[in-house]
């Protein structure tokens, strides 16, 4: 994105967050910088002014993030990305200039993205001029990523897992041009011996909320203190740890598993029946495993389940919520539910 004549004073930045409205004709865009800046910016058609072509590109755009779609009329959507991002351009060639100073081994921690330097911005358009400016506040009106609970809930978490501060946790990017734009995955944490782990980093969904968030690490506490099987016996994807800080919990780590892809009807059907067969044992056999217990998977469903690159079947996703189609409200969290969303998971693998 950037041009080669400013590759010394513009980062590479492009858009990692948006929201639209269904009525009105703003958008909010969240612009990251791979030098650890946050754009959080306001567009409104309201401010362009005598710039028809401003004006037609830009509903062009909102037409597209509105439709869910990723492509109209041969306009994609990292057309419409390239296009909303690079209207801040001389904003952040102003503002984020500098490098990111990573000591130790080059990699950004957890708290370089999750507590980046920010700045509220928003643009005007005059005469097919492009104006983007910083407004002096420091609302930008999205939540912050962080779940709070009490130190009571943060004492029992310590005495069955680990606890990690963000600034310990390293991001592993597989690509420059992604790091610290695109949302964390992949990242390390070190052990109690000091040697390195990688993990895969989930954060809390905020829409959720503390309760939602305590009966999910309710469930893995049971996995843990159940001491169910590893693999090669129980394919049940395993917490390593919660990422904290003195604000509240940002989300949890697991044990990272070199995936294919989630189960799929299309994924099945391009697969031996051996196979089949074997995933199909791997998931009535781990599932088994948790009702024994008395652990209830809950979001029973096919894309729930991961497939590694061993073409191992992985059982995922303990949210505690159900999905439409796959276990009916009424059995939503109970052992009957499970059960009923594994028969539909078994029956695309016959």
């Amino acid at each position: 994105m950037n041009e080669s004549s400013q590759a010394t004073t513009t980062p590479h930045f492009d858009l990692a967050v948006w929201q639209v409205h269904e009525v009105e004709n703003d958008c909010e865009l969240i612009i990251r910088t791979n030098n650890g800046r946050v754009f959080y910016c306001q567009v409104s058609p309201s401010r362009f002014h005598r710039s028809p072509a401003i004006t037609t590109q830009y509903f062009r755009c909102l037409d597209l993030l509105r439709s869910g779609e990723e492509e109209i009329d041969d306009f994609y959507m990292e057309d419409a990305y390239h296009w909303l991002s690079k209207l801040f351009k001389p904003l952040i060639t102003q503002l984020a200039p500098a490098s990111l100073n990573i000591p130790g081994n080059g990699r950004p921690t957890l708290s370089h993205y999750l507590f980046a330097p920010y700045f509220v911005c928003s643009i005007e358009a005059i005469d097919g001029k492009i104006r983007p400016y910083q407004l002096n506040t420091q609302e930008h009106g999205w939540s912050k990523p962080v779940i709070v609970v009490d130190g009571d809930f943060i004492t029992e978490l310590d005495q069955w897992t680990r606890l990690y501060h963000p600034s310990d946790i390293e991001i592993c990017y597989n690509r420059a041009r992604d790091v610290l734009i695109k949302p964390p995955v992949k990242v390390i944490v070190k052990n109690g011996n000091g040697n390195q782990v990688i993990c895969f980093f989930k954060p809390f969904e905020l829409s959720f909320g503390p309760a939602h968030a305590k009966r999910e690490l309710l469930t893995f506490k049971k996995i843990t203190m159940a001491k169910i099987s590893p693999a090669t016996e129980a394919w049940i994807c395993r917490l390593y740890g919660i990422v904290r800080d003195e604000t509240g919990l940002f989300g949890m780590l697991f044990t990272w598993i070199n995936k294919k892809g989630v189960l799929s009807a299309t994924r099945a059907a391009q697969n031996p029946l051996s196979l089949r067969n074997r995933w199909a044992t791997q998931i009535k056999d781990s599932l088994a495993k948790l009702h024994n217990e008395g652990i209830i998977w809950g979001d029973a469903k096919a894309e729930n389940i991961l497939i590694d690159e061993d073409d191992n079947a992985w059982i995922i996703d303990f949210g505690g919520s159900y999905t439409i189609g796959w276990v009916d409200k009424d059995k939503a969290g109970t052992i009957e539910g499970d059960l009923q969303g594994l028969a539909k998971i078994l029956a695309i693998l016959r």
